[in-house]
């Protein structure tokens, strides 16, 4: 391919072959987006329900209210569930323009 056919922008959009390195950014963005929309609706829900009411009638864990502390609870959670979406479900990829998406590879070491 020379320089002017690389440059040409006479074709059609359906004539574009699609990486599937794209289609596999596209599905893990939408995990990483419905992860961060779900704890944030959780978190917000737990917040608003456990910290309801007067101040007065709050429970307090060492100082701090107890929805506090069910928010930090559920971090802790939605971080180990990061952490398996990763090591789980996200794959490596090559990011060179002949780049395939590949399954990770574990390496013995001895």
């Amino acid at each position: 391919m020379n320089k002017e056919e690389y440059y040409d922008r006479n074709y059609s959009f359906d004539e574009i072959e699609i990486d599937p390195r794209f289609k596999r950014c596209e599905k893990e963005m939408k995990i990483t987006f419905g992860v961060q929309i779900l704890f944030t609706l959780i978190s917000v829900f737990v917040a608003y329900t456990l910290g309801k009411g007067p101040v007065e009638e709050y429970k307090y864990i060492m100082g701090l209210p107890s929805w506090w502390f069910a928010v930090i609870v559920v971090t802790i959670v939605f971080t180990f569930i990061v952490i398996g979406i990763t090591k789980m479900v996200f794959k490596d990829m090559d990011l060179t323009d002949e780049g395939v998406v590949e399954e990770k590879k574990k390496t013995a070491e001895a």
